[in-house]
């Protein structure tokens, strides 16, 4: 058997097979719905992976705040002398 012999069974016997194939009324519908639903499930799960990584980020700021302290802070309701000089990075103004 050769294979120009056998490219020619295959293509009789593919024809045959497509000519007694029905086709699905609703195959189109049924493949765009199948499309639609994971496009959502996409979104979605797009959606949730920016709000953990947003909370996430909020955690890891507000834990990082929290453990960061100075010592006691300049008050501006004391007079400063001239020849001391004010430390600019711990300065809390009180009302």
């Amino acid at each position: 058997m050769s294979i120009d012999e056998t490219e020619t069974r295959l293509r009789d016997t593919l024809q045959v097979l497509a000519t007694t194939a029905v086709p699905s009324p609703d195959a189109y519908a049924n493949a765009r719905g199948e499309w639609q639903r994971r496009e959502r499930r996409r979104r979605l799960v797009t959606v949730i992976l920016a709000l953990l990584l947003v909370g996430l980020a909020d955690v890891v700021g507000l834990w990082a705040l929290s453990n960061h302290h100075h010592d006691e802070p300049t008050r501006y309701d004391q007079p400063v002398d001239h020849g001391n000089e004010v430390r600019l990075d711990s300065v809390v103004i009180i009302p």
